[in-house]
Order: C-alpha cells, then sequence, then structure tokens
C-alpha cells in the first residue's frame, strides 16, 4: 500500500506531550524535528506535506476560511490544495556602504515599501480535499467558537496596543508641562489628573478612560458647568484657564432651602406648641396610651448592603452605581439563620430597599422572657458574621412592646461613621406619641408643620393634612366621632390612580 505523502489532524486543544530527546509523539511523521513536532501539537487545524516536509497549523478563523475557499473553487480538485495565510511584506531598501566625500550630502532613501498578500504556507494533493473537507465540516461548530475567541483576542490585543500608545504619548507630554508657572495653582491627583481652583469655581483635567483624549470640565456648586475633549494636554488646561474665570464670574445660584430647620428651632417649636395645647380640650395625656397589659416581640433592625449592582464609570474616574440588588425578606432569613417560620421579615420603605425589620411571631407576656429570648436569637444568628464580612452596615436588637410598638434595645453592631441614633427612654418615647395624638386632634396644619420642622419645599400642606387625617383615622386614644369624621375626610379625598 503506498503510504501518504500528507496528513491533517485536529487538535480542539493544545496537545503537549512531555518527551525526552529521543522519543516522538504517536503518528508523527519520522522527518518532524523539535519545531515541526511542537506544531504537530498545537490547537487547531495541522496540515503537513512528507514530500515537501512542510507544516502548518491554521487557527480557527483560517480554517473556516479554507473550507469556504474549498465550497466555492474547483481549482483543487486538479491543481491541489494551496493553504495560505494573510501577511505583511515590508521591504527596506539600506543606503549604499561606503565613504561619502566631506561634502556630499547624505543620498535620500526610500525607507519602506509594505503589502499584504497571501502567501502559500503548504500544499497539499487533490486526493486530500474529500478528506480536508469531511474533517473541517465535522469541527465547525468547534472552529466558529475558536474564530470568535481570536477575534475577542485580537481586539483586545488592538486595543492594549493603543491604549499603550495613546498613555505614552499623554505621559510624555505630561512631564514636559511646567505646571508651577501657570496662571492658576494647579495639583496634582491621580497620575493623569490636574485640579485647580479660582474662587468658587474649580477646574480639573484628567485622561478619559479610553486614555485616548484629555477630558477638561470646569463646575461651581448649582452650576451645570462646562466640559470638552482635547487631544493635547496644554490645549486642554488652557480652556479650563479661560473657563473658570468667566464661570466663576457667573452670579451665584441661591442655595436651595433645607427640607427641616435647625434642631434648636424645632426643640424651641415644639415646646412653644405643647405650652399651647396642655391642658386644653385636645390634650392627650401620656397616661392614656399606656396599655392595660404589655406584651412583647423580639425585634432586630438593620440595613444590608446590595448583593449586586452595576456600576458606571464617569470621566476623571467618578463612579456611580446603580440598579442596586438587595435579598429578599426570605433569602435575608437563610443568610441571617433566622427561621422564617419564627420570625416576620418586612422592608418598611418597599422591597428591594437596603432597611430591613425583624420580628418574631411570638408573643412574649414577660419581658425578662423577651429580653432573653431576644439575645438568644441574636447569639444564634450570623448577624455579625455578615456584618464582619461587610454584608450588613449595622444592625441593633431587642424587644418591642406590642401594643405601644416602643423599642427596647439591648445591643448592636455599627460602623464608627454610621452609628444608630441613641435611644430614646420610654417616657420621652410616650409624651411625644401623646403629643402627636394632641395635634392630629387639633387638625392644626401649622403647629404640625413646626412639630415636624419641615419646609413647605418638602412637605406641602395638602401632605400634612392628610397625614394628619390618617393618624386620626387609625388612633386608639381619639373620640369615635373624631376618627369617624377623618375616615370620611380620607375616603372623599381619596387621591386619584
Amino acid at each position: 500500500m503506498e503510504e501518504k505523502t500528507w496528513g491533517i489532524r485536529f487538535n480542539q486543544y493544545p496537545a503537549y506531550q512531555r518527551l525526552n530527546k529521543e522519543q516522538r509523539p504517536q503518528g508523527c511523521p519520522d522527518w518532524f524535528e523539535t519545531r515541526q513536532i511542537s506544531l504537530w501539537q498545537e490547537q487547531g487545524l495541522v496540515l503537513w506535506n512528507n514530500v515537501d516536509k512542510r507544516i502548518e497549523v491554521l487557527q480557527g478563523g483560517e480554517a473556516l476560511r479554507l473550507l469556504s475557499e474549498l465550497h466555492s473553487q474547483d481549482s483543487w480538485k486538479s491543481q491541489g490544495i494551496s493553504v495560505t495565510r494573510l501577511v505583511h511584506k515590508i521591504e527596506f531598501q539600506l543606503p549604499a556602504r561606503g565613504r561619502r566625500k566631506k561634502m556630499e550630502q547624505e543620498p535620500k532613501v526610500d525607507t519602506r515599501k509594505s503589502e499584504a498578500v497571501y502567501e502559500e504556507m503548504v500544499h497539499l494533493p487533490p486526493e486530500a480535499g474529500p478528506e480536508l473537507m469531511e474533517l473541517l465540516k465535522e469541527k465547525k461548530p468547534i472552529l466558529s467558537d475558536m474564530a470568535a475567541k481570536e477575534k475577542k483576542r485580537w481586539e483586545e490585543a488592538v486595543r492594549q496596543f493603543w491604549d499603550f500608545a495613546f498613555e505614552s504619548f499623554h505621559k510624555q507630554e505630561q512631564s514636559e508641562l511646567d505646571f508651577t508657572n501657570r496662571p492658576f495653582t494647579w495639583r496634582g491627583h491621580d497620575p493623569y489628573q490636574w485640579v485647580c481652583q479660582y474662587q468658587s469655581a474649580e477646574g480639573r483635567v484628567c485622561l478619559e478612560t479610553r486614555k485616548w483624549l484629555w477630558y477638561a470640565r470646569v463646575t461651581k456648586p448649582r452650576h451645570t458647568g462646562k466640559s470638552y475633549s482635547f487631544v493635547k494636554l496644554l490645549e486642554a488646561v488652557e480652556w479650563i484657564e479661560k473657563e473658570i474665570v468667566e464661570l466663576a464670574n457667573q452670579p451665584d445660584t441661591p442655595e436651595p432651602p433645607p427640607h427641616f430647620r435647625p434642631e434648636e428651632q424645632i426643640e424651641a417649636d415644639r415646646v412653644r406648641i405643647r405650652n399651647k395645647l396642655i391642658g386644653g380640650s385636645f390634650w392627650i395625656d401620656p397616661a392614656a396610651l399606656e396599655p392595660k397589659q404589655i406584651t412583647y416581640k423580639l425585634f432586630i433592625e438593620l440595613e444590608a448592603t446590595p448583593v449586586s449592582f452595576k456600576t458606571l464609570e464617569l470621566e476623571c474616574g467618578d463612579i456611580i452605581r446603580y440598579e442596586e440588588r438587595y435579598l429578599s425578606p426570605s433569602k435575608l432569613a437563610d443568610a441571617l439563620n433566622l427561621d422564617i417560620d419564627r420570625f416576620h421579615v418586612d422592608q418598611p420603605i418597599g422591597e428591594n430597599t437596603d432597611w430591613y425589620q425583624v420580628t418574631s411571631l411570638t408573643t412574649f407576656f414577660q419581658e425578662s422572657s423577651a429580653a432573653d429570648q431576644a439575645q438568644r436569637a441574636w447569639d444564634q444568628s450570623r448577624i455579625l458574621q455578615q456584618f464582619k464580612a461587610g454584608k450588613i452596615s449595622r444592625a441593633r436588637y431587642g424587644y418591642q412592646e406590642v401594643e405601644t410598638r416602643f423599642v427596647t434595645y439591648l445591643g448592636a453592631c455599627q460602623e464608627p461613621d454610621k452609628p444608630w441614633d441613641q435611644p430614646v427612654a420610654r417616657k420621652g418615647y410616650m409624651e411625644d406619641q401623646a403629643f402627636r395624638e394632641t395635634l392630629c386632634f387639633a387638625l392644626d396644619i401649622t403647629d404640625y408643620r413646626d412639630y415636624l420642622g419641615a419646609n413647605p419645599e418638602f412637605i406641602s400642606d395638602e401632605q400634612i393634612l392628610r397625614t394628619m387625617h390618617e393618624i386620626r383615622g387609625h388612633s386608639k386614644f381619639l373620640p369615635e366621632a373624631i376618627r369617624r369624621e377623618s375616615k370620611v375626610w380620607l375616603a372623599e379625598h381619596e387621591p386619584l390612580e
């Protein structure tokens, strides 16, 4: 039987073997030396010609191009298969050697000529065509996947090349620009970021995320500011030094009023209102709010960090976070080792938010029992582990009075820069609840606004009136006629969908 003058094989993955110098991979031709053996084991389509002693490896994209050529052309059936690869040829013309005369100018030389051509790497006889086509068809899905990955690697390599080229260029121009000899004082921040200040305006220049252009912007509190991109750093700096003066000279926009008044004013207003209402017909004594029997539930309050989110990097390195996702109540309970059949987990301000409140389904009649069980639930939970892992930003626990909703806190975990408010004493809590009932009984919008300390731009009179009617309608301490009056008002002023 006549021995083949050619061969093909497909390696889905690199098939390198650890061999001694005298060993050869099974199945490789005898004429293979170290280089040919290495190629024979590479990933891709391996083709060789035993007569010419030539071997070549085609990657996914090149193999698919060969399959397309075999389908579209018939010349290979008579002339054989020419396996080609796109190569870029560059010709350099060197100057003639030899000594020139002293006054003789150096001859001009056409430095280079380049062209891209398909060059034959290996040639197979016509009889190799059917077997080669069959193999390529069989491996086409794998080749397509390889080609996609090759394209991705190529694009990444090109991106890295241009990133490096632009970064090197910008690094050079940054080192050549003397920031100390400018009309404004410039301070360097990150490697490619500079900031200057003029009155209340700020100028900032930085290299864009892609490292192609310099991004320049001028900003001022409560102004939209300006921004522009430049190829050259000097142009960006000069633009900022011009625009920052114009922006600083623009009239200041008034600062929007705060949502709430100062704490001192709120406290003074509450004292004034209390003195006005105490002992009057609307006054609700704190003792009236005391239940005949107090029962308790375990209480845990915590703030969690998102389990997932997306980020968007703005120019100059600013990053914003969006599409934050938080655990559902059942998944949170599982993460904290809290039995969902024994606890109710609530998100008070809505689904997919960071604030959770956990209460026991069991009601306790003894305060001491509630305190003991609260401590046990905390110790057996994984809250501290989750806090240490950064999945919880802060948490506290204790027990809550079912009838008054007052919480006695037993302990907490918190970051120094995000502490919990100091817990209020029960006496102060009950006095405040009675005071709120009194204000709603009186139905005075101005007094209730002063009690909240909220400015009209934050909460309107209509919102305050609705809030008071809602409290009145659900109150357990106001006269039945007053509760009915507010329920009627709420029904008549139900907001439209």
